[in-house]
């Protein structure tokens, strides 16, 4: 359950954000997609009229001429937030989708205070709409119909982001937030289709996931096929695991390069900020 009381700590993210970073500071952003600024773009003669509050001073120091500065307004993005809401998210002592959607309600809330438009989707099988795109959306709402929603069993990350894609028809940013534990084709077919949109993977885990703690008899359950598998877990056994695990979870990582997309790994052990805190300078790099 995603707590109200979770909002309350969006707040104190942005004030921490704007002690210890300039990034949300309006026209000053360092990245052409996130927020609306001034970009500047060339000079022109000074006439009477013009602001003064333009005038170059170190342009008149080298030709003792007047030239005003010229800027062109940076045109507002789209941030599009997808969280992955298959059977595997539910899982962990703090639970990946939960983790995810604060991940993703904190990009929403803080996009919203940059004046750009976000939407906020869920995926599994399908891709549903929680929020059209809007700069001032009911975070409360939202969080709410992200308790609502089931969870479905299977993930079709590639479907979903190849029948996404196709709603992307302005200057945008996609973030999707998943544990990506699915074919490796899959992943590639969907992040090939965003290709050319600026796009940041967030592969959320959880930290047994990551480092198994536990050792000996056990029962596996496969969260999306709900079947079961009862096996015995040696050192060895681990360690191929983990073996496996990094080596797709590199794939990823290298799906993301060849496309020009951006990969971030979280573990739901990490604290929420800072995790949170990652993934936004990612989206100011």
């Amino acid at each position: 359950m995603i707590e109200l009381d979770f909002l309350d700590e969006l707040d104190r993210f942005q004030l921490a954000l704007k002690k210890n970073s300039t990034e949300l500071q309006q026209g000053e952003q360092t990245s052409a997609s996130m927020g609306q600024g001034m970009v500047f773009e060339d000079h022109k003669k000074y006439v009477p009229g013009d602001d003064i509050r333009r005038m170059d001073w170190n342009v008149y120091a080298r030709t003792e001429e007047l030239f005003i500065k010229r800027f062109q307004e940076e045109k507002s993005v789209t941030v599009h937030v997808l969280v992955d809401r298959s059977s595997s998210m539910d899982y962990g002592r703090v639970n990946k989708y939960e983790f995810a959607s604060k991940i993703g309600l904190a990009i929403a809330y803080m996009v919203s205070n940059t004046n750009d438009r976000f939407r906020f989707s869920v995926f599994s099988e399908t891709v549903t709409d929680i929020s059209s795109a809007r700069r001032n959306a009911n975070m409360g709402e939202i969080v709410d119909t992200m308790n609502g929603l089931r969870h479905t069993p299977e993930s079709l990350i590639g479907r979903c982001l190849t029948e996404y894609s196709n709603r992307i028809h302005n200057k945008s940013t996609i973030v999707v937030l998943s544990d990506f534990l699915t074919d490796i084709e899959q992943i590639e077919e969907g992040v090939e289709r965003l290709r050319g949109v600026d796009t940041v993977l967030v592969n959320t885990l959880d930290a047994t996931e990551l480092d198994p703690d536990f050792d000996g008899d056990a029962i596996l359950k496969d969260p999306e096929s709900d079947s079961r598998l009862r096996t015995y877990l040696s050192r060895k056994t681990k360690q191929d695991y983990q073996d496996r695990l990094m080596q797709h979870t590199s794939q990823i990582e290298e799906i993301a390069d060849k496309n020009n997309a951006h990969y971030l790994q979280l573990s739901t052990n990490e604290d929420l900020f800072n995790a949170f805190l990652r993934v936004w300078r990612q989206l100011n790099r």
